[in-house]
């Protein structure tokens, strides 16, 4: 609760989105002309966070805000965020190259938190006792989950005791992004180099794409005009409908809130509050659905949508940097470099070895969308997905967008485990030991779903 009440004036806002937006523009003339971030298409977002943070009271001082605004800020730009993404409708069908992704993403997320967990625990055993043995349980949250979802829940843990657990989690974001990129576009490189990628690579990357600025005869539409602007201008209606539903966003997750109180579970409640997100893309599916029920939804303009939520994202990912606490950061950067070095090279070595069991086509294409997801974000896979398949004609960019939300379900449940060692245990180690084998138990269970699934579609899925 405690993003809903920081204390903040409206000139300290606007002067916060002056600053962020100033990052922004200095990124994208850094992007433009410095040929490093044009090799790793390094987007201008994750540059801006970096300006900013050194910019910030941390490093050169130059520009002075709490570090907590900032982290307000990813607070609700994650809920905002999953609302457009609600609010674009899906209904594709899920082939089995998105459920089979699906499932990678999700084995990737209990690797990471079992080996996350069991590396924050030698080191408090073996080296340092002051280490939260929970830091652990950060992992997967910064790589596989992002910056929002790793700050939201670290932020609720802190009501329990573990101090800066959110900055500790959004670093673990940072590096996982910085992985997505720099790793990410390296293997691609060395695969075409090999000539293992699939049959639409190209192995080139277009100028705009490097410089991050198009050129005048290859602009796309941004997205149509649903309302007549002398009326209302589409783009305020479209932000009027992302308001209404984070206002009942709010309204539900108190009354969520209010009913723990009454049950005697005010414990729960920094939970029920660092899931809001979860809640705000229900209510936009729903509301979504039964537009379309209704046969209203027309009034909505996916192009439109698609261009709110890259405004969402870039302003999330830069702020996410922003909001790093150095400090906390350096205190636990023993735990933080072992689990993010063995977090990649391990992501690496069981995504490539799932793909190539899995598929019989595009199985390079998949294992680096899936590897840039499951380090930063699914734009960082797309990302990559793009230099090897320039005009999106394999099905392998569509597969990984439709499998985040399979596995946002069926990662639910990790979502709930992790909290159990505060929750349940107050903070006790062996509650860190009952989450470790409840991820491997449900790792067990979604192996076995898995073969199932391959099983019962041998023949009846194209593999495309």
């Amino acid at each position: 609760m405690e993003s809903w009440t920081l204390s903040a004036t409206l000139g300290d806002v606007f002067l916060d989105v002056a600053f962020i937006g100033s990052c922004l523009l200095v990124a994208i003339l850094l992007r433009r002309f410095v040929p490093v971030f044009q090799e790793y298409l390094v987007p201008a977002s994750l540059i801006a966070g970096f300006v900013g943070l050194a910019a910030g009271p941390e490093v050169l001082g130059v520009i002075v805000f709490p570090i907590e605004r900032m982290g307000a800020y990813v607070y609700h730009l994650l809920a905002l965020t999953f609302i457009c993404v609600g609010l674009h409708g899906g209904g594709a069908r899920h082939t089995y190259g998105a459920v089979n992704l699906g499932f990678m993403q999700v084995m990737s997320m209990l690797l990471q938190g079992i080996l996350g967990i069991s590396i924050a625990v030698t080191v408090m055993l073996l080296l340092d006792g002051g280490v939260q043995p929970a830091s652990g349980m950060l992992l997967p949250l910064g790589f596989a989950m992002g910056p929002g979802i790793a700050y939201s829940i670290g932020r609720s843990w802190e009501a329990y005791g573990f101090e800066q657990a959110a900055s500790v989690g959004l670093t673990l974001a940072a590096i996982g992004f910085l992985a997505a990129y720099f790793v990410g576009v390296a293997l691609v490189n060395r695969g075409i180099r090999r000539g293992i990628a699939g049959r639409e690579a190209s192995g080139g990357v277009s100028r705009a794409e490097r410089t991050g600025i198009r050129d005048e005869d290859s602009r796309p539409e941004a997205g149509r005009l649903t309302f007549f602007p002398g009326a209302i201008e589409p783009l305020a209606f479209h932000l009027a409908v992302v308001g209404a539903i984070y206002l009942a966003t709010y309204w539900l997750t108190g009354l969520i809130a209010s009913g723990l109180v009454y049950a005697g579970l005010e414990a729960e409640v920094p939970v029920a509050w660092s899931f809001h997100f979860i809640l705000a893309n229900l209510i936009a599916l729903a509301s979504r659905r039964l537009l379309r029920l209704a046969g209203a939804d027309g009034v909505f303009d996916d192009g439109m949508l698609h261009r709110l939520t890259g405004l969402m994202a870039d302003f999330l990912i830069a702020v996410s940097i922003m909001a790093i606490s150095l400090s906390m950061a350096w205190r636990y950067a023993l735990p933080i470099a072992l689990m993010s070095v063995l977090a990649v090279v391990m992501t690496y070595f069981t995504l490539r070895y799932a793909s190539e069991r899995v598929f019989t086509t595009y199985r390079f294409e998949r294992f680096a969308g899936m590897f840039g997801e499951m380090t930063g974000t699914v734009t960082s896979g797309l990302a990559l997905i793009r230099i090897l398949d320039p005009e999106y004609r394999s099905p392998v960019a569509q597969d990984l967008v439709l499998s985040s939300g399979m596995a946002l379900g069926l990662g639910f449940p990790l979502l709930m485990i992790i909290n159990l060692p505060f929750t349940v245990f107050e903070g006790r180690l062996e509650g860190i030991f009952v989450v470790a084998g409840l991820m491997l138990g449900y790792l067990a269970v979604i192996l076995v779903a898995w073969r199932l699934f391959l099983r019962r579609s041998a023949g009846g899925y194209p593999d495309a």
